[in-house]
């Protein structure tokens, strides 16, 4: 049976097979069939034409026709509104109407008429009709056609969707035949070049050149669309092509449109980038923030359209030309946070079902206790679930999921304004009880039963139980007076029966799709009471009420624990713990509540490192975290590490010890200690030591002083740690992985560090600041580097943290020139940056990054100007590049030569019996070095002599003459004899006859002296004048030698060899 019910199955399923096959050459045979139609109708056209303009009527036969200005000047308006439907009326008026003193008015109508897509066949009627009668109006319609069609070069087309039709009509007109194509083609040529040409960025013009590719392509490039060339292929025919124009101008014209298709390719693809590039801004946003702003998802919206439209537009194009798509990559960036939940509820198959249960429930039992509520219509067949009586609305998510920080700023603002209507905030009042006497006699057994009821809810300790008292209450007491009494006995549990409290949200939870009203307003008595403490921040009590807050609206359960994370104190922070223990799993696995709760989790996490509270706090909050996002032990445990006892001291000395006032000396002393000759012991401890990131970053500073000190001892360690650093920071380079940017920075700060304390070479911080802003980046706007995204601002910030480190110290010398010449290209980078599309209205380029730019310029180069614009960067740097190649080239005139010549020897690989052997280049041998060599060795011997004339000179006491003080000058008298010697020379106003000499025999004192060249033979003396100091105040005294003396003969003997 199996076997004969499944033979009629195949052979449907062949049936169906063939016929579809059928079909689709009957589809394509028409379609060929329409094809050979056209083209023979456009050749028809042609003969006929080229035939019936040399047989035109003459002169004798427009005179019997009508030329009566009325008829004309109607003739004129019909054309202007010409529509299908006239056609007839047209060609019959052409017949009647003496047309030839209107031929350009005509022409111009024609030209001028709004028509459509399905007017053309029969607007091409009329212009035949009326070029076989009148001679002047082909050029009539082609003067008209040139003022339409003359487009310059990067003009927009203002009318696209009339410029659509008016293409084809023109572009129909020379393929049948009213315009030659030695005068058509030049218009329609140009116009199609300037608009391609004018239109490769925006496209705006995209639907002209379809149309002119969908209804002219055959005709003028020969273009066959990619599904008829498919079929053609499939049923092996061919497909008739038009042989109207020459193939060279069938060519060109197929390269324009290829050539715009390219640059449409590339618009699409950069608009996908773009598109994802604001898909991960938002995802980014929703894991930060938790809600996207109605700004953004607009422009979502319009991104979406535009992308929509530009795909559908290039797959006609690509239909068309019969071309390949573009590949249009996704985005395979990993995401900074993890959407399991949202994930699992797009899809929710029976496994991912499951797993969310595993994640909102602890155990199986836990879930079946808070999902599988009785049926209370099971028990009372005529109890209808109120539709109209639910519960409030839940509010839109994106209302309520805003920004934490600007919520926490708004209520620190208004915080006063609050605390001043305190007074009108009360606890949540109840009606008292009324007398016995106020009840009616009717109501006084049922009073009896509802106190019974409620004696015993408070021993409802299971679920069976407290499913009957619902069954009970809804089945016997279910009364108006009777609900707001259940209400207070919910309300006001005692504080010590919180284990009741589960028990009593299943009880209102079983009764609310039939009697909301207990849920509602047990709701808006919790609310009151929970505002009432939270404002008094005195009351303690308040853990019982929050328990049941599983009834609210998850907007509101969240829109609590944020009013309790503002205040994270004292009983806000017991108020909050019961919170999560309560409903905190729940909320973080829930789709709308996900992103808030998470958000919410990690500022109470981080509120608690700030918290200087009493350890009993400490462990609430950390219970009640790891209640909500548990940890899998098994897990944890064997990621724990066991490290010996001595990496544990080399830790604890590193991230614990380290920044301790007074603790450098000791923890130096401690690392001194180690046996650094023992292999694994100095690795793990320069593994410490390079970890800059475990350290806190003001003690970064502290560590690269232990490092230097350190290697004052052990030198090697210098070295080691220094390239470590350096391989860091070249490997963040490589991979940037956003949860490394903590750790980026921080070596980034290290190695600043390290040039301060003179372990790292000037040359090599500017090569890490010049890979920064070089390596792996794109300046073309075309092509996105993936090492270096346009969003991506992290390389700024490493450069900001090593110039705000140690730029400072790049004040004098080379290392002054080096800096100035990278702040011109980092400003260039950083104008790049902040010009990319990327950054608009709704997402600004952060203010951080310019103003860290403004402050360090500020800080290094307090006169320098900043760059405004990208172009003056672009022209500073250019003009850079220019001074130093002239430079160069002034010191180095064969700079260009030797690069060639190194190009032409570079090592080459040469094959020797299936091995690979290197030969290293040769040198060539040139005059010109051997000029060198000899230059260099009489350079050499220069400096030797010099350095050893200098040597021996330095051990002999240096003579120094000393200016005679104008003091001594103007003590000096004339001599007595009246004659105009003195004793400072031999005349006045003559050459100066004597010298001083000094003798520095200690700073105290010096000795000037001066010489008379005549001196009397009776008193054969000299006179020197001996300098001493006092104080600061120098004092002359007048020595008088024998002139045979040594000093006054070496003094005489000098001034001899001086003359000579």
């Amino acid at each position: 049976m199996e076997s004969t019910s499944e033979v009629p199955d195949d052979c449907c399923q062949v049936a169906d097979e063939a016929e579809k096959e059928a079909l689709a050459l009957k589809s394509f045979k028409e379609t060929i069939a329409e094809i050979e139609s056209h083209l023979a109708h456009k050749a028809q056209l042609r003969s006929r034409l080229h035939t019936t303009v040399q047989n035109r009527p003459e002169e004798s036969y427009f005179t019997r026709l009508d030329s009566s200005i009325k008829k004309n000047t109607a003739f004129v308006r019909k054309l202007k509104n010409f529509t299908e439907a006239q056609k007839e009326s047209i060609l019959k008026d052409i017949n009647t109407l003496n047309l030839t003193k209107y031929i350009s008015e005509v022409a111009n109508a024609i030209v001028e008429a709004k028509l459509k897509m399905t007017d053309i066949a029969s607007i091409l009627q009329v212009c035949v009709v009326l070029h076989e009668k009148y001679a002047d109006f082909s050029s009539q319609i082609l003067e008209a056609w040139q003022k339409v069609l003359s487009l310059k070069k990067d003009e927009k087309v203002s009318n696209p969707s009339k410029m659509r039709v008016d293409v084809r009509f023109y572009a129909d007109l020379i393929s049948c035949g009213v315009l030659t194509p030695k005068e058509g083609l030049p218009l329609l040529g140009s116009f199609l070049t300037n608009l391609i040409h004018g239109d490769k960025e925006e496209h705006n013009s995209a639907t002209i050149i379809l149309a002119f590719c969908k209804f002219c392509g055959e005709d003028y490039a020969g273009l066959v669309s990619q599904k008829l060339l498919n079929d053609a292929e499939r049923f092996k025919m061919t497909v008739p092509t038009s042989n109207w124009l020459p193939p060279d101008k069938r060519q060109n014209v197929r390269n324009l449109l290829r050539e715009y298709y390219s640059s449409l390719c590339k618009h699409l693809i950069q608009d996908h980038k773009e598109l994802q590039n604001f898909e991960r801004q938002n995802r980014r946003i929703l894991q930060t923030k938790g809600e996207l702003s109605n700004e953004r998802k607009e422009k979502q919206e319009v991104l979406n359209q535009s992308f929509a439209k530009l795909l559908n537009m290039t797959q006609q194009f690509a239909d068309v030309l019969a071309e390949e798509l573009p590949e249009l990559r996704q985005d395979l960036s990993p995401r900074d946070e993890e959407c399991s939940v949202l994930e699992l509820c797009e899809n929710m198959s029976d496994q991912a079902r499951e797993t969310l249960n595993e994640l909102l429930w602890e155990n199986e039992e836990g879930r079946q206790f808070y999902e599988n509520l009785p049926n209370l219509s099971v028990y009372l067949p005529n109890l209808v679930p109120k539709a109209t009586m639910e519960a409030p609305p839940l509010p839109d998510p994106a209302e309520q999921m805003i920004d934490i920080e600007k919520e926490a700023k708004e209520i620190e603002e208004g915080e006063q304004a609050k605390e001043e209507g305190d007074e009108d905030i009360k606890p949540a009042e109840l009606e008292d009880e009324k007398d016995d006497a106020d009840v009616p006699v009717s109501l006084q057994s049922n009073k009896v039963l509802l106190d019974s009821f409620l004696t015993t809810l408070s021993a409802c300790v299971n679920r069976e139980m407290i499913d009957s008292a619902a069954i009970e209450f809804s089945t016997n007491l279910n009364t108006k007076h009777n609900r707001k009494k259940l209400v207070r006995a919910l309300f006001t549990v005692q504080r010590t029966r919180l284990d009741l409290l589960p028990f009593y949200s299943r009880l209102v939870a079983t009764l609310h799709p039939y009697i909301p009203e207990v849920a509602t307003d047990l709701c808006n008595f919790l609310r009151q009471d929970f505002k009432y403490h939270v404002r008094k921040k005195d009351q303690i009590n308040i853990e019982t009420k929050v328990k049941i807050f599983g009834m609210y609206p998850r907007a509101d359960t969240l829109q609590c624990f944020k009013q309790l994370l503002l205040n994270f104190a004292h009983h806000y922070i017991e108020m909050t713990c019961h919170l999560l223990e309560t409903c905190g799993r729940f909320l973080l696995h829930q789709p709308d509540s996900h992103q808030r709760t998470k958000v919410y989790l990690d500022q109470m996490m981080r509120k608690k490192s700030m918290l200087a509270s009493d350890s009993r706090y400490l462990t609430m909050i950390e219970n009640a975290y790891y209640q909500v996002v548990p940890v899998d032990s098994s897990a944890r445990s064997s990621h724990i590490k066991i490290r010996p006892p001595l990496h544990q001291y080399i830790r604890h000395l590193l991230y614990v010890e380290l920044g301790n006032k007074g603790s450098t000396n000791k923890i130096l002393k401690q690392l001194r200690k180690l046996n650094w000759k023992d292999p694994e012991v100095a690795s793990y401890a320069i593994r410490c030591l390079t970890s800059a990131w475990k350290v806190k970053f003001p003690n970064i500073r502290t560590l690269a002083g232990v490092v230097a000190e350190l290697t004052l001892y052990q030198e090697f360690v210098g070295h080691r740690i220094v390239d470590a650093v350096l391989e860091d920071i070249r490997w963040s380079l490589e991979f940037p992985i956003s949860k490394f940017n903590q750790r980026r920075v921080s070596m980034a700060k290290y190695l600043a560090e390290l040039y301060n304390y003179r372990m790292v070479e000037s040359s090599v911080v500017f090569k890490v600041l010049y890979t920064c802003i070089t390596f792996a980046v794109s300046y073309d706007r075309t092509v996105e580097s993936e090492l270096d995204q346009p969003d991506n601002l992290m390389r700024l910030r490493l450069v900001l943290t090593i110039l705000d480190t140690c730029g400072v110290f790049f004040s004098s010398g080379l290392a002054k020139k080096r800096l100035d010449c990278y702040l011109v290209y980092l400003q260039y980078y950083h104008l790049f940056k902040r010009s990319l599309p990327i950054w608009t209205e709704d997402n600004p380029f952060p203010v951080a990054i310019d103003f860290g730019i403004k402050d360090m310029l500020q800080s290094l180069r307090p006169k320098l100007k900043p760059y405004k614009t990208l172009q003056e960067a672009a022209d500073a740097v250019e003009n850079l590049e220019k001074e130093l190649m002239n430079k160069l080239s002034l010191a180095m005139p064969e700079l260009h030569m030797d690069v060639v010549m190194a190009d032409d020897t570079l090592a080459c690989i040469e094959e020797e019996d299936d091995r690979c052997v290197v030969t290293a280049p040769r040198k060539a041998l040139c005059p010109e070095d051997d000029d060198f060599m000899a230059a260099l060795d009489r350079m050499v011997a220069e400096n030797i002599h010099e350095a050893y004339s200098r040597g021996k000179e330095a051990s002999k006491a240096p003579a120094v003459d000393i200016a005679i003080p104008w003091q001594v000058k103007a003590s000096l008298k004339k001599p007595s004899d009246g004659s105009d010697k003195n004793f400072l020379g031999d005349s006045i106003g003559g050459e100066l006859g004597g010298a001083l000499a000094v003798a520095e025999a200690s700073s105290a004192c010096a000795a000037v002296a001066s010489s008379p060249p005549s001196a009397s033979q009776d008193n054969p003396t000299v006179n020197f004048f001996l300098m001493t100091r006092k104080g600061n105040k120098p004092q002359f005294k007048n020595l008088a030698l024998p002139s045979d003396s040594e000093l006054a003969q070496n003094l005489r003997n000098r001034e001899e060899r001086k003359n000579a």
